[in-house]
């Protein structure tokens, strides 16, 4: 696919063609790798860049500045929320599912996880914290994050 700027779809040029992949291997890098390991230590990192933090961390700070990781302790709030009722074969879920973006309060960004709040409950807004799976069952990934509850 060409990567210059076209206005219209009927512009785009594309070249189709196969890839085969065996084994896809994701590097994170230094940050990645310390967020991944706060993870497993039941701890959410975020990068502060200046005044602002992002989370996940970011391998290099927006403004050119010298990033400094730190654990985010802040209040986590729900940004937005989808409610997902079937899988992705159509199926209809026994329970539905709640998939929000929620941030620090006084982050930039955030992550986007289940949610285990009752339907009721359920608004832009309200605070939410993060709840682990127990330390045996932690590997190292955003799953070690069983789903984010009202706090």
């Amino acid at each position: 696919m060409s990567y210059d700027k076209r206005n219209r779809m009927e512009d785009l040029v594309i070249f189709p063609g196969e890839q085969e992949v065996e084994k896809y291997v994701y590097t994170p890098g230094i940050h990645g790798l310390e967020f991944a390991k706060g993870l497993k230590e039941g701890k959410i990192l975020g990068m502060k860049c200046k005044d602002k933090i992002y989370v996940p961390p970011k391998t290099f700070c927006p403004d050119f500045t010298q990033g400094e990781l730190i654990e985010i302790n802040d209040e986590w709030i729900l940004v937005s929320y989808t409610i997902v009722y079937q899988d992705m074969y159509k199926n209809n879920l026994p329970n539905p599912k709640i998939i929000g973006v929620i941030k620090p309060k006084n982050a930039e960004t955030g992550l986007i996880h289940l949610l285990n709040v009752p339907l009721d409950k359920l608004e832009i807004g309200i605070k939410l914290k993060p709840v682990f799976k127990p330390e045996n069952e932690r590997n190292g990934t955003i799953n070690d994050i069983k789903y984010f509850e009202l706090s």
